[in-house]
């Protein structure tokens, strides 16, 4: 029989071998036991740089950028205060047009249409440029030997005084609340047909075309009207082309074809109804959409003078027409 004494010496045997072996086999693997050697692992890990991802002082960040109350520029300062960027072009304002930071009018239930409002008046104060597409119903006067070309394209079966198709583009060079300076630039395309005669009087069967080609460079003076309406005038010099072509003759035969110039004089009045001067909603999405920051219909009146041709012609007079003007910044 194993008395309490015997059992207790082998007790502590056993627990001296198993303390003994988890010592070695610690010491094997390298591993840090309880005791003075411990070290916080976490705590030893130390960088020499702040990590990318952290703003220490945020509140400095914001300090160093300023913003204009006219919101044209925009400039950044480092950490001295000097200068690190440009002043921001004008039309960068309008770049991101439509976009409100949320919250910015939280408590305004009507911020859109104020908002839009200011916009849109000052679109129009910037505008640097327009582009002008009008068509003009032939109506001027036609002299010509023996009237001839009157009597070809005005009259008899199957004639055609059409009508001209001109595309002017301005460059405003003076800008203020009363008046408007710029130069017109631009030019046309006109046709007309119609069949020949005989010496003697009767109508042929050969079909004459006429081409009218005219390029304008002139000065023009603008009106605003409140922001409704605009009268709009330019004139200048210009020259016209005169295209002829008949089809009695064979293709590449002389004769077919006909080409001769003249310079002139021409003059246009505008009156000129903005559309989008009379909701400013209108006005401020064709601009978010296309940049536009005017668009107008015209009622137009153009008035030329060419009588330099090489044959004995003169073109002259006033004509009528309708258009479309889209300002650009």
């Amino acid at each position: 029989m194993i008395t309490f004494k015997r059992f207790f010496s082998i007790l502590l045997l056993v627990s001296i071998t198993v303390f003994y072996s988890v010592q070695v086999f610690a010491e094997d693997l390298d591993q840090i036991l309880s005791g003075d050697e411990v070290e916080d692992s976490l705590g030893a890990i130390k960088t020499g740089e702040s990590s990318p991802y952290v703003i220490e002082n945020p509140e400095k960040e914001i300090e160093n950028t300023i913003i204009s109350k006219d919101a044209q520029t925009a400039i950044i300062f480092n950490e001295n205060h000097e200068e690190i960027s440009d002043k921001v072009d004008v039309k960068a304002k309008f770049k991101d047009i439509g976009y409100t930071t949320p919250g910015t009018f939280e408590h305004n239930e009507n911020y859109i249409e104020t908002d839009k409002s200011a916009v849109v008046k000052d679109l129009r104060n910037h505008t640097q440029s327009s582009l002008t597409i009008t068509f003009i119903k032939n109506g001027f006067n036609y002299a010509s030997e023996n009237d001839i070309i009157n009597r070809t394209i005005s009259d008899g079966p199957k004639h055609v005084k059409g009508g001209a198709l001109y595309l002017h583009s301005d460059q405003y060079f003076f800008k203020s609340a009363v008046l408007n300076v710029y130069l017109n630039i631009g030019g046309g395309v006109g046709y007309n047909s119609g069949h020949g005669l005989f010496v003697t009087g009767d109508r042929s069967e050969t079909t004459f075309r006429l081409w009218e080609i005219p390029l304008d460079l002139g000065l023009g003076v603008e009106i605003p009207i409140y922001h409704w309406f605009k009268i709009a005038g330019a004139a200048g010099p210009s020259v016209e082309a005169l295209y002829q072509n008949r089809n009695d003759f064979q293709s590449g035969e002389k004769g077919r074809n006909k080409t001769q110039v003249s310079y002139g004089q021409y003059a246009d009045l505008q009156f000129k109804i903005n559309l989008t001067g009379f909701n400013s909603n209108y006005a401020y999405d064709l601009f978010a959409e296309s940049k536009i920051t005017n668009l107008s219909m015209n009622l137009e009146a153009r008035y030329q003078n060419y009588q330099n041709f090489q044959d004995q012609i003169k073109i002259s007079g006033t004509s009528f027409g309708i258009g479309f003007t889209f300002e650009y910044l």
